[in-house]
């Protein structure tokens, strides 16, 4: 501007030198022109100075040299100290340079200037080399600033100082500008205003930038001091000379669009090296303190590097307030916080170039917190979680899920994937039922553990091979138990150290589960093998277990009793304690379709029941197939039903009706039979001599005792006690009375009276004795063992020997002296006692030995006094080989004393003194079937012989026979008192 009135000017005082000598007068020019310039109503006279008036200039040029307000105030003040100099009064009431028009004033002091960007009115004093205006106002149209105060102009320095204020809009500030050729320095303060974005029309900024500067911030604005430069030649302004400071009373601060504002007691603003830092005083964000926050807009001019820095800090909870805010910026931390509290500092930064990652980088200190991470709550006592850009990481992290997880952990998480690994310090991992005994329990373990937050929680602690799912249920994945074992008393119960288990928790009192374990020590088989895995599946449900094989042969029901169901298993039960004392709950077992083995003995159960309390233990059973030594009435028992209990180690098992009782504790047996066949065998001998029992009694009433089947023992009353010293046996049936004792030493003592035929038959298992009386003692040791026995009126049948050898003798009467042979044969056919079948013996004797290791029986004396024929004589019967060596005499004719018996002298010479004739028999062989030889020939040839001796005898006789039949009868009577066994 100020070049195209430089012409114009010029010409002018041109002119007015040339008519110099009329201006004293005034020189008017209605118009001319030259150049591109067009002048009317042209007026100028000398006073003191000149005075100069004009109504219209234009001036048409073919650019135009001012573009601004700024630049248009620079060049007419740059003129004006020069005009001044030879002007009086200048009044140019249109001056037309373009398209921009002026009017312009000077009257003495008065300076007034009105064109399209600058309106002044001025008093202007000149003193020396400076001219000093005071102004009235400047009004910089295109910019809508006014300004008054006082401008200095020094022509010596070329230096203007501005001093005063400056209006825009509601905008009134202090202003002070020290402007030179070169550059403008500018300083203000102001007054409390609503807003910066007047700015925008000054300082053009990114669209970041300008939403802190211009929309992020509401409230009263006092800038309480700004600097700033402008490059006159260049006509901009120095960016890095800008520095101030301002405040905001009771400002409202948004950090986003999306988020509402933070009131802050105070907002001061600090501008230096092109960095804005917003600093909130007392910020609150929904009633939360955000202390010591702030905001830093870095290279605030600059497209390239410009960044904004939001600085959070708080000692409140993460709740989803301070979560709205990131998640404004897209920031979507996982984590809330429902209660404690938490020291956070979190710095997002935000480039302007858009192609650059915004980023973070948070620090949050929890305290006594309840924190959820996508709706999973845990707490945790303290933690110091670090946010870096798209990575937690939580450090010493006190972790506690429930009563179930207790840990502390170190972890990264990614909050883009949601997914963390790391590591944990198990304080405590715990599942179990509530109020009952933990089906898990570690303590003090480190692990692996990776974690994934998505919609479903997962925690893998991988050194336990456990997997946690957490979503609507818990569920509890232990791949395997191994890894476990050492940590759970219920597998260790239960033996069970392999497998794997699925648990699905709703809450302590609801919980359901699958699993497959393995490496069991369970005392059940089924088809003959051991059960040492099983997969099962169960559910705990307000205080109530439910598990079941997935076979269902075995299921448990827990609530207020432990109710176990087996069914199609067997049970193997060893001869071990029961503890029942510290039991919580009473236990029933049920058994159905089951065997129970025990050792070597196989129990078939159709059902069974026990109650496990702690007082003891009762059960009741079906027992089938049972292969038992006993029968009632001959029929063999394969069924019983029994009731029984286990108290203070004492078991005792029965009948319902109490005919059969059991008792056993932990030294000692008991049996009690009433009515019941017992049946025994040789095979079961040792079984007995292997009882670990120091005590045995068996009582009985009514029994039959068999032994191998063919040998029976009739018993009204039966008593058997057998010790560690001592053995002793009482039997009565009937009159029959039978003792057996042996003592410490092992000293036998055996006794027995009145055995009757009945009795004799049935243990030897076979009729052998037919009426009479029988007794039998014995004393002494197994292996030494003197005895005997005694028959009194008995028929004897059925014995082989017997048989073969009076089959023998009978067989026999041919060879006989032909004198004797009809008597004989006739007392032999009339006596009812000898026949082939049977011997009567009235009176009978066997004294023996018996030694138990040799298996050797020495018969030391048989005697037996019989209807018809006698025997005397001994044997051995070797019992091992089965084989007899024995000599007998055999008696007979005594019948045929009876023709001649009243004729002594006769009967004499005919049988001699023993009125008998005897031969031998010699059995050796086979038991079964000996051979028998005889010196009956011998014998009978040599009986004519023996009557001639008796002749030659007769009379000494005879004598005898004058001195008395009475002394011959007594001798008689001697003898056989000698020859008589005792009873």
């Amino acid at each position: 501007m100020l070049k195209m009135i430089k012409p114009t000017f010029l010409f002018l005082f041109l002119i007015i030198i040339s008519f110099f000598s009329f201006l004293y007068t005034g020189i008017k020019i209605d118009s001319f022109s030259f150049s591109n310039i067009l002048v009317s109503q042209f007026y100028i006279k000398m006073d003191k100075k000149l005075i100069l008036t004009i109504d219209n200039i234009e001036y048409k040029s073919e650019k135009t040299t001012t573009s601004s307000s700024f630049e248009e105030l620079k060049n007419s003040i740059e003129i004006l100290p020069k005009v001044l100099k030879f002007f009086q009064k200048i009044k140019i009431n249109k001056l037309k340079v373009n398209d921009n028009e002026f009017e312009i004033i000077l009257d003495d002091e008065i300076l007034y200037l009105d064109n399209k960007y600058i309106n002044i009115a001025s008093k202007i004093d000149t003193i020396s080399n400076q001219v000093v205006f005071e102004l009235y106002s400047l009004y910089l149209k295109d910019l809508n600033l006014l300004f008054d105060g006082k401008v200095k102009i020094d022509y010596f320095n070329e230096k203007i100082d501005y001093y005063g204020n400056f209006y825009y809009e509601n905008l009134q500030s202090s202003i002070n500008v020290e402007m030179t050729k070169k550059i403008a320095k500018i300083y203000l303060v102001s007054e409390p205003f609503k807003s910066l974005k007047f700015l925008k029309n000054f300082l053009h900024l990114p669209d970041i930038a300008e939403s802190w500067m211009y929309d992020n911030v509401k409230g009263d604005i006092k800038v309480e001091g700004l600097y700033a430069e402008y490059d006159l030649v260049n006509n901009q302004i120095l960016e890095k000379s800008i520095q101030g400071k301002a405040q905001i009373k009771d400002a409202k601060i948004r950090f986003h669009k999306d988020v509402d504002v933070v009131d802050t007691k105070s907002l001061d603003i600090y501008f230096k090296d092109n960095k804005l830092h917003f600093n909130l005083i007392e910020p609150i964000f929904k009633g939360k303190k955000l202390d010591g926050s702030f905001v830093v807009i870095n290279n605030l001019t600059s497209e390239k590097n410009g960044q904004v820095d939001v600085f959070l800090k708080t000692n409140s909870k993460l709740d989803k307030d301070i979560l709205d805010i990131l998640k404004a910026y897209h920031i979507t931390l996982p984590v809330l916080q429902k209660s404690g509290n938490t020291q956070a500092s979190l710095l997002m930064k935000f480039p302007y170039d858009t192609a650059k990652n915004m980023s973070t980088y948070g620090e949050f200190f929890l305290n006594d917190a309840k924190v959820a991470i996508n709706n999973f709550e845990f707490e945790s006592k303290n933690a110091e979680v670090i946010l870096d850009d798209s990575l937690i990481k939580i450090k010493n992290g006190d972790f506690k899920y429930k009563d179930m997880i207790n840990a502390t952990v170190n972890l990264n998480l990614d909050i883009q994937t949601l997914k963390s690994q790391g590591e944990a310090n198990i304080k405590s991992f715990l599942i179990k039922e509530e109020n009952k005994e933990s089906i898990v329990e570690i303590k003090d373990k480190n692990t692996a553990i990776d974690l994934d937050f998505n919609n479903e929680v997962n925690i893998l602690l991988k050194d336990l091979g456990t997997n946690i799912k957490i979503s609507d249920l818990i569920y509890v994945n232990i791949d395997d138990l191994s890894k476990i074992y050492p940590y759970s008393k219920l597998l260790k119960d239960n033996s069970i150290k392999e497998g794997n288990i699925a648990l699905q928790i709703k809450d302590e009192k609801n919980i359901s589960f699958e699993a497959l374990v393995k490496g069991l020590d369970l005392p059940l088989q089924k088809n003959g093998q051991n059960i040492d895995s099983l997969e099962i599946n169960g559910k705990i449900e307000d205080g109530k277990t439910k598990i079941s094989s997935k076979d269902e042969d075995i299921k448990i029901e827990i609530d207020d009793k432990l109710n176990i169901y087996l069914q199609n298993l067997d049970v193997i039960l060893e001869n071990k304690k029961i503890e029942t004392s510290n039991l919580k709950q009473e236990v029933v077992i049920n058994l159905l379709n089951s065997k129970l083995k025990m050792d070597t003995d196989i129990y078939c159960l159709e059902n069974a029941k026990i109650f496990i309390k702690n007082s003891g233990i009762d059960f009741e059973a079906d027992v089938k197939d049972l292969n038992l030594p006993i029968r009632k009435s001959n029929n063999k028992i394969d069924k019983l039903s029994l009731v029984g209990t286990l108290k203070n180690d004492i078991t005792t098992i029965e009948t319902k009706n109490k005919d059969l009782v059991l008792q056993l504790e932990k030294n000692s047996v008991s049996l009690y039979a009433d009515g019941y066949e017992l049946h025994y065998s040789s095979a079961d001998s040792k079984k007995i001599e292997n009882i670990k029992y120091k005590k045995i009694d068996i009582k009985g009433k009514n029994l039959v005792i068999f032994y191998d089947e063919a040998n029976k023992l009739l018993a009204d009353d039966f008593i058997l006690r057998i010790r560690e010293d001592s053995k002793f046996i009482s039997l009565d049936y009937k009159q029959t009375s039978i003792t057996f004792r042996e003592s410490k030493n092992k000293k036998i003592d055996i006794f027995s009276n009145n055995v009757s035929d009945e009795f004799i038959n049935a243990l030897i298992g076979k009729h052998i004795f037919g009426g009479g009386n029988l007794m039998f003692y014995a004393s002494g040791y197994m292996n030494d063992l003197n005895g005997k026995f005694i028959i009194e009126n008995s028929n004897v049948e059925g014995i082989t020997i017997l048989n073969n050898l009076l089959l023998f003798i009978q067989t026999s009467p041919a060879l006989i002296n032909p004198l004797l042979a009809i008597p004989a044969v006739v007392g032999l056919a009339t006596n009812s006692g000898f026949n082939l079948l049977a011997y009567n013996i009235v009176d009978g004797t066997i004294e023996f030995n018996y030694n138990k290791d040799k298996e050797f029986l020495d018969v030391k004396k048989l005697i037996t006094i019989g209807n018809g024929i006698d025997f005397d004589g001994s044997g051995t019967v070797d019992l091992k080989n089965y084989r007899i060596d024995s000599n007998l005499k055999l008696i007979f004719f005594k019948d045929y004393s009876k023709f001649v018996g009243i004729i002594p002298v006769i009967n004499y010479v005919l049988l001699g003194d023993n009125n008998r004739v005897e031969t031998e028999v010699n059995l050796t062989g086979n038991l079964d079937n000996p051979e028998i030889s005889t010196n009956l020939t011998k014998d009978t040839i040599s009986v004519p012989m023996n009557i001639g001796k008796r002749i030659l005898n007769f009379p000494s006789i005879i004598f005898d026979f004058i001195r008395g039949k009475d002394t011959l009868e007594e001798e008689k009577v001697k003898k056989n008192q000698i020859n008589k066994p005792l009873k």
